[in-house]
Formats: C-alpha cells, structure tokens, sequence
C-alpha cells in the first residue's frame, strides 16, 4: 500500500468492549438503548493487542438523489485524541486525523435512523474508520411513508453517498481511501447491503457485512469478502434467509451465528454474543481493507465462544476451504500457513 495512507489498528474484543463502556449502545431499530455494558465470560481468550480507540469528530450532510429522495447523512471519522479522553463524546465539525482512511457505507433498519445506531458506527470510527450514515427516505424513524420494497432503491442512494462523499469538493474526501471502501448494514440495511453486491453492484467496494439481511439476487463482478451474522432465533428476518444468502455467496466469505440471538444480536451490547460479534467485525475489516493478516488469522478465536457464537468460512484460509468452529479450542490456521488469497477464484 502507498506510504500515504494512515493503516487503522487492529481491534480487538477488548478492545471494543472498552470501546462502549462509555456509554450504552443504542438497539439497532428501536429507541431503547438497553443496560449498561458489562463485560461477559470469555472475553479474556481475544488474542489481539488493544489498541488506542481514537477521538471521533462528525458531520452532517444534506444530501438528495433528486427531490424526492433527501438523504441526510451523518460521518463518524477518527481526530486527534483518544475516546478515554473524551470520555467517548463526538466532537461536532472537529479536524479529521491526518491522514488517509477507509470508507464504511452504515445501512439502518426499518423504522431506525443512524443515530440510533450511533454506538457501532462511532465505535468504527474509534477503530480508525470513516462511516457515513444515509437516512432512507421510505424506511427511516419518523418518516412521511413508510415502503419497504424500497430497499432495492436504498442500495442505489447507498452508492451515492459513496460518490458524493468522494468528490473533490467535500469536505472530507482528503481524509477518505478511495481504494478501500466497505459496506455495513443490519436487517432492512443488511439486505440494502446485499443488493449492493448483487444486482446493484457497486464495483468500488472491497468487502461487505451483512447483519441479519434477506437474500437478493445472483453475487456479481469482482469477488469480494462477505462477512454475515444472524441470530438463530430471529423473530424478524429468519436465520434461514442469511444462511440462505451465505449459500448463494461464491466468494470467500465468513458466517457467525449468535446461538439464541435475536434480531439485533451483535449490535445491542446487553446481547449474548455482542462482544464476540464486534471482535469478528473488526477482524474481518482489518483483514479486507488494511491488508492485517493477523487479523484474518484471530478470526476463528476471536468469533467463537462455547455456547454463545459458532463461525464457520470458506475461501479465507487457503488450506481449509471451509472451517466451522463451536469451541475457542477450535484449530486455528497457524500463521506459517499462505497468506495469499486468490478472490478470483470460486468457493463454496
């Protein structure tokens, strides 16, 4: 990678247990913010090294595809200082961190907003990520009408931003990498997500996390990691349809699975699996984005706890082209195995 680009560190559970500890993280389609966090059994067995969660600035923008289609936007991005100093507070219109950064397109759920998602895209941010948050004109909190066979439409505002936020004359395009874009989205969002691998492609993104999405149509263009996680008791958008999409998915690709999970598993901290799921997060996109091997090498131990989560890939460790772990005893390929990765090829 060139020299310019400022290389985010690597996460880990710890790590972003600390991340909100600070303050609740707010339920990823309603209004309650849960209980407070409290670390839960088996966070000690992480493997990465916490680092320094950075300060985080943010912005708003009023953007538009065309008149009827306002999408407001709110970016989380890292700035000087640490989250501890802030005591976890965004700092409005703050200077961006020099420097260069990868680019997380955050997808709400039906009836949500990003606000109420605000506890995982500022914990991005502390990770040392830009994350740009549309406001869906159709499926929003609070909106005039509410459609949700917009979704496909969403997918398309999604690149957009994207687009918008790149251009010259932004005021944060210096600090974004336009060669290391991703896309984030939970269950109205997950599903957008999708679209913009399937039949709304986006060529410009590097790799995708879907939680607890529907499946769309056929994957298409240049490979690219997926990452999926579901409750296997979802209420909502049922654990069949992720799995339905991770089997449709020819590329390399990962899927957690939440055991007892509902349908905000792994975004609402009070959650069984939450931390487990934010450690795979992290690990996934460091791996994609910034290149960190050592992170595509924790993913199995940092995803798995007895009981609560199980994670199983294929096409992400060269010698095994599928692996599925219930235990943190689980084998786990050594770091002397191929770092290389061939996304061309097909799997699954």
């Amino acid at each position: 990678m060139p020299a310019r680009r400022t290389r985010t560190a690597t996460a880990s559970l710890l790590t972003a247990a600390l991340f909100i500890v600070g303050g609740a993280v707010a339920a990823s389609g309603s209004d309650d913010s849960g209980t407070p966090f409290s670390m839960p059994a088996g966070a000690a067995a992480i493997e990465s090294a916490p680092p320094v969660p950075h300060a985080v600035g943010v912005r708003h923008f009023t953007f538009a595809r065309g008149k009827d289609r306002p999408l407001p936007t709110t970016v989380w991005y890292p700035v000087r200082g640490s989250a501890r100093q802030t005591r976890g507070r965004t700092q409005l219109d703050a200077t961006p961190l020099p420097g260069e950064f990868p680019l997380l397109l955050w997808s709400h759920g039906f009836y949500s907003n990003p606000q109420l998602q605000e506890g995982m895209t500022k914990l991005l941010a502390e990770a040392g990520y830009i994350v740009a948050a549309p406001a869906y004109p159709f499926t929003k909190k609070d909106g005039p009408r509410f459609d949700k066979t917009d979704v496909p439409n969403q997918a398309l505002d999604a690149s957009y931003v994207i687009t918008q936020l790149l251009k010259p004359a932004n005021r944060l395009a210096a600090s974004i990498d336009p060669d290391r874009l991703g896309a984030i989205g939970h269950s109205g969002g997950g599903t957008t997500t999708d679209w913009l691998f399937t039949g709304r492609r986006d060529l410009r993104l590097k790799v995708g996390v879907i939680f607890a999405g529907r499946p769309t149509t056929a994957y298409k263009g240049t490979p690219v990691p997926l990452l999926f996680i579901h409750g296997d008791k979802d209420p909502v958008v049922a654990y069949s349809q992720g799995r339905e999409s991770y089997g449709r998915d020819p590329w390399p690709k990962a899927f957690l699975t939440i055991v007892g999970g509902e349908h905000g598993a792994g975004t609402n901290d009070p959650e069984r699996g939450h931390v487990q799921a934010v450690a795979t997060l992290l690990d996934f996109l460091n791996w994609a984005l910034n290149d960190d091997d050592e992170a595509r090498m924790r993913l199995t131990n940092d995803a798995t706890l007895a009981g609560i989560t199980r994670f199983e890939s294929s096409g992400i460790y060269p010698s095994a082209t599928n692996s599925t772990s219930a235990t943190t005893t689980t084998a786990t390929p050594t770091p002397t195995q191929s770092k290389t990765l061939d996304l061309a090829g097909s799997v699954g």
